[in-house]
């Protein structure tokens, strides 16, 4: 067998997956705008670590879990829909806060262990990721391969993750985008905050 096609194969569909706009890209990119490119990275590592702990995971089959105990996943929808929708408010309510004058003012009231956990919390809100990620390795991942290429499959979904959200950090962090939040602040946030809000209630209604 061809460990590099089957690998290349939840390559490609993991940046498929994860390219398409969702919550964690939307954490990444208002971060990045509002405190800066470090703060952005900082959140971007938050959700590779997420991604990380979900793919290893569904490695070690949390998917059968979940379909012995319906209440387990379901519980877990149900606060991670809960977190959602509280940094959905949370961001309604600082919508028409100012901007901290200062990135060493910025620093002292977010720091980068806050990030990293707000990167962290927002990936694993959603556990439908880990019957995604048993999903790719049910389909690629046969019980015949050595358990290299099983820890290979989820370096790349770190290692994907990690990239993708990086390069999101960076791009939003940029001066122009900056610029852009800064005149467009309240509008942004609420934006935000409503998109987080529905995900969230829409994550809680799933998990009833």
């Amino acid at each position: 067998m061809n460990y590099a096609i089957v690998l290349g194969s939840i390559f490609a569909v993991h940046v498929l997956a994860i390219i398409s706009p969702g919550q964690n890209v939307l954490i990444v990119s208002q971060t990045a705008m509002g405190r800066g490119r470090r703060a952005g990275v900082a959140v971007a590592l938050g959700i590779a670590t997420g991604a990380g702990i979900w793919s290893t995971a569904a490695n070690l089959g949390l998917t059968v879990v979940f379909a012995h105990f319906v209440w387990f996943y379901s519980g877990l929808m149900l606060a991670g829909g809960i977190y959602l929708l509280y940094l959905g408010i949370a961001l309604w309510r600082a919508a028409d806060h100012p901007l901290a004058p200062s990135a060493r003012q910025a620093a002292a009231v977010h720091s980068d262990w806050h990030a990293f956990r707000l990167g962290l919390f927002t990936n694993l809100t959603n556990p439908k990721a880990v019957i995604f990620y048993g999903g790719i390795f049910a389909a690629f991942l046969t019980p015949d391969l050595p358990t290299w290429v099983r820890l290979a499959a989820i370096g790349v979904i770190v290692i994907n993750s990690t990239g993708w959200h990086v390069a999101m950090a960076c791009l939003f962090s940029t001066e122009r985008a900056q610029q852009v939040y800064k005149r467009l602040k309240p509008w942004i946030d609420r934006l935000a905050g409503s998109v987080l809000g529905i995900l969230g209630m829409r994550l809680m209604l799933q998990g009833r």
